[in-house]
């Protein structure tokens, strides 16, 4: 690759939405890092992070494939609408959240070109118990779903890996006896101490 088509590091951070006024504040302790959506503003991170590296990781690897694009902004430290550092360790580690819709329907995983509203992983105890215990919507709907949510994983193939072993247990419980499903998610057995 020669380096006339490489691009410049003043290239990247402009990318990413960061002025050279940004750049003054990477090693402020008064300032956190948002990640946000370039289609959402500022208004509506996804991320926040106290250091600057962490925050420009996830939004270089989000950048690879969200649609359009993730940028990244110093704001004032004090109380922010999102919890800070709460993603560090998994973008340390290299890991990065894919939004993948789930399907019962021949068991479909797609993944989308974006990100969600928040980076949490999508879990059965969270974001779909309700669903599968409330014996109404099960008469009504029976197993049939269309989730989408987030999945963090090293890489693309092992996201849709775990999305496919998630879209499993779903598909599992429809062969549980229905009643003992139910008991358990609605009324958890505490260990007395």
């Amino acid at each position: 690759m020669s380096s006339s088509s490489q691009i410049s590091e003043p290239e990247i951070f402009r990318m990413i939405g960061l002025s050279e006024s940004d750049l003054l504040k990477v090693d402020d302790p008064q300032s956190v890092w948002l990640v946000y959506p370039f289609d959402q503003g500022t208004d509506r991170p996804v991320a926040a992070f106290t250091g600057f590296m962490c925050a420009f990781d996830l939004a270089s690897r989000l950048n690879a494939f969200v649609e359009n694009g993730i940028g990244i902004r110093p704001v004032p430290s004090t109380p922010t609408n999102i919890e800070v550092d709460r993603y560090r360790q998994l973008t340390q580690v290299g890991m990065t959240p894919f939004l993948i819709r789930l399907k019962s329907d021949g068991n479909m995983v797609e993944v989308i070109d974006g990100v969600a509203e928040n980076l949490d992983e999508i879990t059965l105890e969270n974001n779909i118990s309700k669903f599968v215990s409330n014996i109404q919507f099960r008469k009504k709907v029976g197993w049939e779903f269309d989730l989408m949510g987030t999945f963090w994983a090293p890489s693309r193939r092992l996201a849709i890996k775990k999305a496919r072993t998630f879209t499993s247990m779903i598909t599992e419980l429809e062969d549980r006896i229905p009643g003992l499903f139910e008991k358990k998610l609605l009324f958890p057995v505490h260990s007395q101490i």
